[in-house]
């Protein structure tokens, strides 16, 4: 069984990982992973959790422990370690004095990521390497690629974009943790020229108004709903790039790839055995996934007779096309209705004034739940004005736009009954929307 330092010896990388401090080239990193094999021998055929710590130490110890240890949990910041029999902390567990040759298990090392959590307790999924590379490619094209990290490397998207570079010998430039028109700054520096974030993420880099500075090749959307609005506009400033939105979650490993350039899906791929994965819908109007490979979890996947996981996200189907609407066990509940958040949001960025939006639910005695938003506007020197009255006067007439929008494309019932203008909306960190904290209203 080939483990990753085995990998990347075989391609003979000569990859980079650039931060805004250093530059570390991945032959001085498969360096420093033996030296830290050889001085933790205790920790063979052992648990190991890996603290949270900069991107270099983090690539460093999944090299090292990979073919190593019997399993390996990603600890993001601000999460708990799981309560795990015999689990070593890293880089806590103090090294052996001496250097001792330790010999790799022949057993795969299982890497264990916990979910975002939005919706509760994080839960650990656990992934083999080879699952989570199965859809990484080398090319020379890929490998003449710089990519962007935006995600946090210690959670399932992040870590595919780490690996995607590490295995195409491409090189990865680091901006989490930085500003949006920092992270453009220092992107536009390297010359990256490949990114993957989610779509909030895309919006955030738009708002600086400098994503253009970026000679972008690779367009990648995933973690949340691409809607066609912020997929054309993304198309329209880079005619040339490969524009793509992937559809897949720490539960089940990523599922599909859309590179047509339309959101949703093609109907042609439900109940298709020959499709990238096999797909259905539920009596609920559930979409269902087959997962490629089995997955080890302090909660089992609850897969239905056939085989197929609910992922509780909620479609309809148009046409030839399938389209999200959104999570559903984040439905408003407006009267008995359901109201997603998702859908409204999408309606809402439709309309020119708009570059993000945040819908949630509003309490209400007679109703139960009421659906309010917050938007933040494209920049206008009008809407702008430090004078009140020419403030006052444009927020009028936009949300009369916004309003006259939505009950084009809505329901009654799904038309925010309140909506605030603010400065921003908050991220978690996964890069998706937090429908938990509140912006810095103008209103």
């Amino acid at each position: 069984m080939t483990n990753l330092i085995s990998q990347l010896k075989k391609l003979e990388t000569s990859g980079v990982i650039r931060t805004s401090a250093q530059k570390s080239s991945i032959t001085d990193l498969i360096t420093k992973a033996y030296r830290i094999r050889s001085r933790t021998p205790q920790l063979a055929a052992k648990k190991v959790a890996i603290l949270p710590g900069p991107l270099e130490d983090l690539v460093v110890n999944l090299l090292a422990f990979d073919g190593f240890c019997e399993a390996i949990y990603l600890c993001p910041a601000n999460t708990t370690v799981p309560p795990v029999e015999g689990i070593h902390l890293w880089p806590l567990v103090s090294e052996a004095s001496t250097d001792i040759k330790s010999p790799a298990i022949s057993k795969q090392t299982t890497w264990y990521i916990p979910t975002s959590g939005t919706t509760g307790k994080p839960k650990w999924f656990g992934h083999t390497l080879e699952a989570l590379t199965a859809n990484i490619k080398h090319s020379t094209n890929l490998q003449k690629l710089t990519w962007g990290l935006l995600y946090q490397p210690f959670r399932f998207a992040g870590l595919q974009v780490l690996l995607q570079a590490l295995l195409s010998t491409a090189d990865l430039v680091d901006v989490t943790g930085l500003e949006p028109i920092k992270q453009v700054e220092l992107m536009a520096l390297h010359q990256v020229t490949a990114v993957s974030a989610t779509p909030s993420l895309w919006r955030q880099l738009l708002m600086t108004q400098q994503l253009d500075t970026l000679p972008l090749r690779h367009i990648t959307l995933g973690g949340e709903i691409a809607e066609q609005v912020l997929l054309t506009q993304l198309s329209r400033l880079f005619p040339k790039a490969k524009l793509r939105h992937i559809y897949a979650s720490t539960e089940a490993g990523v599922g599909f790839v859309v590179a047509d350039g339309q959101a949703g899906f093609p109907t042609k791929w439900l109940d298709n055995p020959s499709s990238p994965i096999e797909l259905d819908i539920s009596e609920k109007q559930h979409l269902l996934v087959k997962p490629k490979c089995s997955v080890e979890s302090d909660a089992p996947l609850l897969l239905n007779s056939t085989g197929f996981m609910d992922t509780q996200d909620r479609i309809e189907i148009i046409g030839d096309r399938v389209f999200f609407l959104g999570r559903a066990t984040g439905a408003i509940n407006v009267g008995g209705n359901k109201v997603y958040p998702e859908k409204v949001e999408q309606v809402l960025l439709s309309c020119d004034a708009i570059s993000q939006a945040r819908v949630y639910a509003k309490k209400s005695a007679m109703m139960g739940e009421l659906v309010a938003a917050d938007v933040v506007l494209l920049s206008d020197p009008l809407i702008m004005s430090s004078d009140p009255l020419i403030m006052s006067s444009d927020l009028s007439t936009i949300k009369l736009q916004i309003l006259k929008e939505c009950k084009k494309q809505l329901q009654r019932f799904e038309i925010p009954t309140k909506i605030s203008f603010v400065d921003n909306v908050s991220y978690n960190p996964s890069g998706k929307l937090n429908r938990q904290s509140n912006g810095k209203q103008h209103d």
